[in-house]
């Protein structure tokens, strides 16, 4: 507001169809809160936001808050079933849409407000500003389990304004583009950004899940600040590490730089939703990727053992973070919270809480913090964690290799992929002398495969769960061979059909073989739906739990394919379905539970 009263015609939004200047941008948003106040909505009532990337959204985000009420973002371009968990998750009143989404929220079982009808701004008293309450739901990841609501209040959200528009070069954020999922802290961060400088919020383009930029900032003169479409606004970006090209001004990551674009002006900085967003940042070193930075003025950094302990400078331990930046926990969840949002011993503050991350971390002789890697990602060796990021940069180092991954398996194994660069004849057992000659044994990984891609996330990070599948398939199948679809079963191509046809029905279109089905779209709702019609399909019972450790249709198709006969003096390769089975039970079943925090609060 304080932009609003000093420069109120400065440009506060543009899109393509249209643009708000700062005035305006307050008018709207008194708008809505007016239009939530007449609805009865009170302090913390949790108010849904499903629109899409426009102005109106930025102006209903600023109106929920501006009404005392909890804005909890929906993203248009989700699965209806995560919308529907989403509202039931967070007990919406109300949801704000548009006449262009009332049909994504139509399901959602909450009252819709459409912001289309919103009157002409009525005298509504200004905001309660409130340290204490509730302002934002964001969601975190979900990229091993299914994404949990995080409370942000007004006074994080404060503590990040502030770091924002006074820890950063001049003119850094004079225009950032909103193109992260809406429900996540990245979207939060992107929209806070420019706001907290009287900058520009872009929301023209369609959105790739972090993936599209603009320009970095240069100050050039001529910018035409004013004009609609995707030109002429210098921007930066704010979200994961973009396309090889795109230019790149903050990264917001959850662990180190695997790959640092050449921009303007590049920092790093670790982020999560329980932090409400960045935390800790630094200026991008190609040379020191693994450098975390220096934390956010109303911030801690606590680097502990299991016992809570601080360990001594060079040792790993588990990253904790306390200060104004520690959100109020997860909604709903309040044994999960307890679990993860400690009392901080080191603070003379009463009643401060610190979160502990799932990073693992070193804080090294010359002062500067380290990431080593998650604590679920880090076998133990003689009873120190042994971070896959070593043998994943040895990997990466060796000419033959264009890119490589190194991740935990569920049994405590360093499973290790590389992608060969064509023509250069790379081996596995070139791969392992590799290792051998760069690495002392206890960072080498387990098992190395070669592969043709690394399968990711639509995040662009690593799909820890099918690199695991596809380094198991590459081991059961000599490096000379290529598989064709002539040399397998007609059983099991059939099958493949099938599952294929039943997974179009249910996620609503074709999806490749070896696809994730989570990574497709996917959730635990979806996949008892997709159960119930392969059941159907093959006339046979199907276990969902199956089907949690087979994400793929290839996988399921081998599974739920008729037994072929064996000739006679032959081995079948690799163990059968039921062994298969038989060793995935217990942890699927553990994942099931856990899904949406079952096995934690129930």
């Amino acid at each position: 507001m304080a932009h609003a009263d000093r420069t109120p015609r400065a440009l506060a939004v543009r899109a393509a169809a249209g643009c708000l200047n700062y005035g305006d941008l307050v008018s709207r948003a008194g708008a809505v809160a007016g239009l939530l106040r007449g609805r009865g909505v009170v302090a913390e009532s949790p108010v849904g936001v499903c629109l899409p990337r426009s102005p109106e959204l930025v102006a209903a985000l600023l109106g929920v808050l501006w009404a005392g009420a909890v804005a909890v973002p929906l993203d248009p371009a989700a699965a209806r079933m995560r919308l529907r968990l989403q509202a039931a998750d967070a007990e919406l009143v109300t949801v704000l849409a548009t006449a262009t989404t009332t049909e994504c929220v139509a399901s959602v079982g909450v009252p819709v407000t459409l912001v289309d009808a919103a009157p002409a701004p009525a005298t509504v008293p200004p905001p309660d500003w409130c340290a204490e309450r509730a302002a934002v739901l964001v969601h975190s990841a979900g990229v091993e389990e299914e994404p949990r609501p995080v409370v942000v209040t007004h006074g994080n959200l404060a503590g990040l304004v502030d770091w924002l528009a006074d820890g950063w070069p001049a003119d850094i954020f004079d225009a950032v583009r909103i193109d992260a999922p809406l429900d996540g802290h990245v979207a939060l961060c992107q929209l806070l950004a420019p706001l907290a400088v009287g900058g520009t919020v872009l929301v023209d383009g369609p959105p790739h899940g972090g993936d599209a930029v603009g320009r970095p900032h240069s100050g050039a003169a001529g910018d035409d600040a004013s004009g609609g479409g995707g030109a002429g606004v210098p921007s930066v970006r704010i979200g994961p590490p973009a396309p090889d090209g795109e230019a790149v001004a903050l990264l917001l990551t959850g662990g180190p730089l695997t790959a640092v674009p050449a921009p303007t002006a590049c920092w790093s900085a670790w982020s999560a939703a329980e932090v409400g967003g960045p935390a800790l940042a630094t200026a991008c070193l190609g040379e020191d990727a693994r450098a975390l930075g220096e934390p956010r003025p109303d911030t801690t950094v606590h680097v502990l053992d299991e016992a809570l302990r601080p360990v001594p400078v060079g040792t790993v331990g588990r990253l904790h973070l306390g200060g104004g930046a520690v959100t109020r926990g997860y909604h709903g969840q309040p044994s999960l919270t307890a679990e993860r949002y400690l009392p901080d011993p080191f603070t003379a503050t009463p009643g401060r809480r610190m979160v502990a991350t799932d990073d693992l971390v070193r804080r090294d002789a010359d002062g500067v913090l380290r990431w080593v890697g998650r604590v679920d990602e880090c076998p133990r060796r003689d009873g120190e964690p042994i971070p896959p990021v070593e043998a994943q940069a040895a990997l990466r180092r060796h000419p033959g290799v264009a890119d490589a991954a190194v991740v935990c398996s569920p049994a405590g194994e360093l499973v290790a992929a590389a992608v060969p660069v064509p023509g250069a004849g790379t081996t596995v057992d070139g791969l392992w002398s590799h290792l051998t000659g760069s690495l002392p044994a206890r960072l080498r990984p387990d098992r190395v495969a070669l592969l043709d891609a690394l399968p990711l996330l639509p995040s662009g990070k690593v799909n820890r769960r099918a690199l695991l599948g596809a380094v198991t398939r590459a081991e059961r199948t000599p490096a000379t061979q290529v598989e064709r679809t002539s040399d397998r079963a007609e059983p099991v191509l059939a099958a493949e059909r099938t599952v294929a046809q039943a997974w179009t029905a249910v996620l609503g279109r074709p999806v490749e073989a070896d696809r994730n089905f989570f990574d497709a779209g996917g959730d635990s709702l979806l996949m008892i739906r997709l159960s119930g019609v392969l059941r159907r399909a093959f006339d046979r019972d199907v276990d969902v739990v199956d089907l949690f450790r087979l994400p793929t249709i290839r996988d399921m198709a081998a599974h739920l394919a008729p037994p072929v006969a064996v000739a006679s003096g032959s081995t079948p390769t690799g163990p059968t379905a039921a062994e298969r089975q038989a060793r995935a039970r217990q942890d699927a079943r553990r994942q099931v539970g856990r899904a949406r925090g079952a096995g934690r609060d129930s």
